[in-house]
């Protein structure tokens, strides 16, 4: 998998902004190596955090944060 830049939907921007600090985000989408693609959907999940991406044009975008 392979994306030149992370960006915030708005989706995440409505409902997930308060959820995790963007930095802490970005962080764990690069440390966390247990990710699963479904389509043009990527899943980041460990023991604390779910994390549900789409990917378009080279660009990652973060739809959805939860914490588990």
């Amino acid at each position: 998998m392979y994306w030149k830049e992370i960006r915030r939907s708005d989706h995440f921007e409505r409902y997930h902004k308060g959820t995790l600090a963007w930095s802490d985000v970005v962080r764990l989408i690069y440390t966390i190596k247990n990710k699963r693609k479904k389509g043009n959907k990527i899943q980041i999940e460990d023991n604390r955090f779910y994390i549900l991406c789409e990917l378009k044009d080279k660009i990652l975008y973060v739809i959805n944060v939860k914490k588990k």
